[in-house]
């Protein structure tokens, strides 16, 4: 062509002028300028190209760097207050923000934003859910903070503000907002505060991986595509139902889903990659933890806390029930507070998640290393019941279902059958048996025994090393009690109502939950009378795990209070009372039991939930001994003793000297096999296997838990200990060592 001699200096001059454009758009347009809008000032804000992250999310050209340690990296998106988070030590970035062009406008928003909340409107009992990014007439003004930002958030339309505090510390995050930053307005009251819910959320089965949830030992669930097959979430109040304000609907003829006992949730992204665990320190006594499955309304996976300020009630307008569903008037008075640490390599599953959160509570006092034992038997805890009582034609009747010198007769039969080491709590001791005396008299039954016969047992069981526990009650009442008024003890919900508890039963039909005033004053006063008896055993049920807020005539008292208020009354029990065991409590009550009762190995087995794993008993192993649930109860007692070798649990019963047909018509009729005679023989060969099993591990602390195939577990303990538990119906082979079907294999590994 004539004229081809002027197109290449032209072309390239286009390709020039081209880049040049591109640099500029990328390395100024981009750049927003923070000035006037109160944000963290350009000194203190390093915007950059940015790197892509080396796995996980790709950090955005959105988002500012506003904080750095020597493991993390903070990154702020200031309109959403989304963050990205990336782990220096392996370039995985994790982001808060999910940009989605499927779901509706509302969960587009709701996925989009860092932080988002419920809010209450005058005369609507129902809350509204909003979010950052939906609320266009906003405020958000930007401080610094030692290793990351203080946003001071205005939702202008709502009246409704707040702050958020967002930090580094090492290789966590914390997250919180002060209760006293909170502001509302006349006619909108703040409902309930999401922050940074998608954070680690995946898309369907994209990731590998699971969520964690803390539901009875620990659940799993698979980040997978589920194909839209569920339906609910998992949704569950941390300390279970606040029976102080919602009305529970018991069905006699179904388990309840099992308590969430520790504040805690978690998302793995390819175990053994990378892992998020979050630990509720604030806040926890009104919060939910969540994890909503792809399917359940998005294709994502996520889980998170909620955090409760306020909910909704029935208030009764009429004796027939009828009523009008309002809100609290007071919000709830605790910060919010999130600790999320970052995981990676082997420590990305739910076995370094078991080891975080242990070195946590070590940390704060809450747990304490358990003192080394050299060729000890493992315990067997063995709760005995007394006596009972069941109607009679003028008042009601003792059922003596155990007495002192029947005790003693079993107690020596278990010797002989090779069992020593046994934690003896005695139920129905008191004057008047078991039910309908609580709070009951620190007084002997005498049917039973005299107090020398008490005093007997009780100096023959201290000989062996383990003091007689008497079994007591702090939080429930009955009218029968002598020690109990409904009208001065009795807790009232917010309604006002007396808090009641129905027991289906035919002798005592309710139960009533005390204050924490009363519990408080119950347990000083019997703190005295337990040593003016020289009792050096104690076993508190319901105190350690059953939570619930409360009108006072002072007002509202909240969740949080009620805890306070039993942990001091715990402490002074437990400095006076050399031995105190506990059935089920809330992490909040570790410090004060000795010894911790009735710890579920399974899990509600929801449908959505993949796996059930022994979180709990991965972080008390080694620091707390924990007994399984009662033996003489279990479905499947071959499956339940591999349960408990796998677990690291110790065996427990709930035994009687006669037969429990006597129990028919009390209380206790739910008791349903508990003769000693009965379980003699399978209780000292279960024992028998248990001990083979676990001894080796006594002090041990878990180090390690794995499936190596289907139904074959490996669990490897920091003494060089590892238990295989083969739950198939084949002999399995594992490097030499042969596992026998439905059985069991201890391995010794040399160092």
């Amino acid at each position: 062509m004539r004229n081809s001699k002027w197109i290449r200096p032209v072309v390239t001059a286009v390709i020039i002028i081209a880049a040049i454009a591109i640099l500029y758009v990328v390395f100024i347009g981009n750049g927003r300028s923070s000035k006037g809008t109160g944000a963290l000032p350009d000194s203190e804000l390093q915007s950059v190209f940015p790197d892509q992250g080396a796995t996980g999310a790709k950090l955005s050209s959105d988002y500012r760097k506003v904080a750095e340690n020597s493991r993390l990296e903070l990154w702020l998106k200031e309109q959403s207050l989304s963050i990205q988070v990336k782990d220096k030590s392996s370039g995985y970035v994790w982001s808060s923000e999910i940009i989605d062009t499927e779901s509706n406008e509302s969960w587009k928003n709701f996925m989009a934003s860092g932080l988002s909340l419920e809010y209450f409107e005058e005369n609507k009992p129902n809350a509204t859910r909003t979010d950052l990014v939906s609320q266009t007439n906003k405020s958000i003004t930007f401080e610094s903070l030692e290793k990351g930002f203080k946003a001071i958030i205005r939702l202008n339309d709502l009246k409704i503000g707040m702050e958020l505090h967002v930090s580094l510390e090492d290789d966590q995050l914390v997250v919180q907002i002060p209760q006293q930053s909170i502001l509302e307005g006349n006619k909108t009251k703040l409902g309930s505060v999401y922050v940074y819910p998608f954070l680690g959320a995946t898309k369907a089965g994209e990731v590998e991986g699971y969520m964690f949830i803390p539901d009875g030992s620990g659940a799993l669930i698979r980040l997978a595509d589920n194909k839209g097959k569920f339906k609910i979430p998992y949704e569950a109040k941390i300390y279970g139902t606040n029976e102080g304000i919602e009305t529970v609907n018991r069905d006699i003829f179904t388990n309840p889903p099992l308590t969430v006992q520790y504040p805690v949730f978690g998302m793995v992204h390819d175990e053994g990659g990378n892992g998020l665990f979050g630990i509720v320190e604030n806040g926890q006594y009104n919060a939910k933890i969540v994890a909503y499955p792809n399917g359940v309304n998005t294709p994502y996976n996520w889980t998170t806390a909620q955090f409760l300020s306020r909910e909704s009630y029935l208030q009764p307008t009429s004796r027939s029930l009828g009523g009008v569903i309002v809100y609290e008037k007071a919000r709830n008075p605790e910060d919010i507070q999130i600790r999320y640490t970052f995981l990676s390599g082997k420590d990305a599953s739910y076995v370094g998640m078991a080891k975080t959160y242990q070195a946590y509570l070590e940390e704060k006092s809450i747990l304490t290393k358990a003192k080394e034992t050299v060729d000890a038997a493992i315990p067997l805890q063995m709760d005995v019941l007394g006596a009972e009582t069941e109607n009679g034609m003028f008042s009601k009747r003792l059922i003596p279902m155990t007495t002192v010198s029947q005790l003693e007769e079993m107690l020596g039969d278990m010797k002989k059958n090779g069992i020593e080491n046994v934690n003896v709590v005695y139920k129905g001791w008191n004057k008047g048996g078991y039910s309908g005396t609580s709070p009951s008299q620190v007084e002997y039954e005498a049917e039973l025994g005299s107090k020398k016969d008490f005093g007997r047992l009780a100096a023959s069981l201290l000989e062996r090393g383990n003091p007689l526990h008497l079994y007591t009650d702090f939080t429930t009442g009955n009218e029968s009690s002598k020690r109990f008024s409904a009208q001065t003890d009795a807790a009232k919900k917010i309604d006002k109502s007396i808090l009641t508890i129905p027991t289906y039963e035919e002798v005592y039909e309710k139960i009533y939950y005390l204050s924490a005033e009363a519990t408080s004053r119950l347990i000083k006063q019997n703190t005295k009378q337990y040593a003016d008896q020289n009792v050096s055993g104690i076993a508190v049920d319901k105190t350690g795990s059953v939570l619930f807020s409360e009108m006072e005539s002072k007002g509202r008292s909240s969740r949080s209070h009620t805890a306070e208020t039993y942990k001091a009354a715990m402490q002074g029990l437990s400095e006076n009372i050399p031995s105190l065991l506990m059935y089920a409590p809330n992490d909040y009550m570790l410090p004060y039991a000795d010894q911790v009762l009735d710890v579920p190995m399974e899990s509600s087995q929801y449908i959505y939930i993949s796996e059930t794993v022994p979180f709990v008993q991965m972080v008390l192993k080694g620091y707390k001994d924990y007994f399984a649930p009662y033996s003489n109860f279990f479905a499947n007692p071959q499956t339940s003793l591999l349960r408990m070798i796998e677990t690291g649990s110790y065996p427990s019963y709930y035994l009687t000297h006669d037969t429990s047909y006597k129990l028919k018509h009390t209380n206790s009729n739910d008791v349903y096999t508990s003769s000693y005679a009965d379980w003699r023989e399978s209780m000292s060969e279960t024992y028998r296997i248990l001990n083979e099993a676990l001894q080796p591990t006594m002090g041990a602390t878990m180090q390690n838990h794995e499936r190596l195939s289907d139904g074959i577990v490996k669990v490897t303990y920091n003494n060089g200990i590892e238990v295989l538990v083969n739950y198939t119906s084949r002999d399995y082979q594992w490097e030499g060592v042969s596992v026998p079907a439905k059985g069991f294999q201890v391995i010794e590994v040399n160092r």
